[in-house]
């Protein structure tokens, strides 16, 4: 698998990098990591797998300085604005503020917010289900705003 990213820190065997697709920063175990700077653009070769860990890790076959970066358009997010009814270990329960919809959202962080609060969550996918079942997203952002 093939991930380019640009450097922000160098530290003994590994590297602190930000992936320009997703702008998620990675840490990546190599054992040459030294001989790149904060700033390099680079292109990473790994095995496709990476930890669930904060940042997450990958480890790499091969890392290639790029001396003209392959910077991709952001993807287009959605918003929805919502009110917070429940929360759960990475999940919350909302209801759509302007259509009184419920939906399940994915997030890491869910339990840093609080029921009642109000939120916009970014994201590029709904799964769609019928009611009574509430409709999935799994969040990119979410931006709290009360």
């Amino acid at each position: 698998m093939i991930l380019n990213a640009i450097v922000l820190e160098v530290h003994d065997n590994r590297l602190l990098v930000r992936n320009l697709s997703t702008n998620e920063e990675i840490m990546v175990n190599f054992r040459n990591a030294r001989r790149f700077s904060p700033g390099d653009f680079v292109r990473i070769t790994f095995n496709g797998q990476m930890t669930r860990s904060i940042p997450p890790q990958i480890a790499a076959i091969s890392i290639q300085i790029l001396r003209h970066p392959i910077v991709p358009s952001p993807p287009a997010l959605s918003e929805l604005r919502a009110v917070i009814l429940q929360i759960r270990r990475g999940e919350l329960l909302v209801r759509e503020i302007n259509t009184n919809r419920r939906f399940l959202i994915d997030y890491p962080r869910a339990m840093s917010f609080r029921v009642g609060q109000r939120i916009i969550v970014q994201y590029e996918t709904i799964f769609l289900n019928e009611p009574p079942n509430p409709s999935r997203i799994i969040a990119i952002n979410i931006i709290p705003t009360g």
